[in-house]
């Protein structure tokens, strides 16, 4: 008795109770078309896969180009990028002491 209902198991949302009383195998005539719901599932993948790609161009940006966009001071010494001028004198005095300061930095308070 065990085939019939890993049958209707997979194809139908029937407990073991359920699907005994119903006979549901038989009602649905052997339920022989094993590729429905692998047809279904592929078009409801590929759906999902449009409605993720169309949300990601909608919203523009990953965090990656964010922080990207955010580091907008360079260090003219080492092309390190920094987010603030706080961060790049700091940056500045600590790596490139003898260095002359880059005139940008040389009123910012750190």
């Amino acid at each position: 008795g065990g085939a019939w209902f890993a049958i209707c198991r997979d194809r139908l949302p029937f407990t073991r109770r359920e699907a005994s009383r119903l006979h549901c195998v038989r009602q649905l005539g052997g339920v022989s078309s094993g590729m429905a719901r692998g047809h279904q599932k592929l078009q409801s993948q590929q759906r999902n896969a449009k409605k993720q790609a169309e949300q990601k161009k909608k919203s523009g940006h990953d965090q990656k180009t964010a922080a990207k966009a955010a580091l907008v001071y360079t260090c003219s010494v080492c092309r390190t990028q920094m987010p603030d001028p706080k961060t790049f004198k700091q940056h500045f005095e600590n790596k490139h002491p003898k260095a002359p300061m880059p005139p940008e930095l040389v009123d910012v308070q750190a």
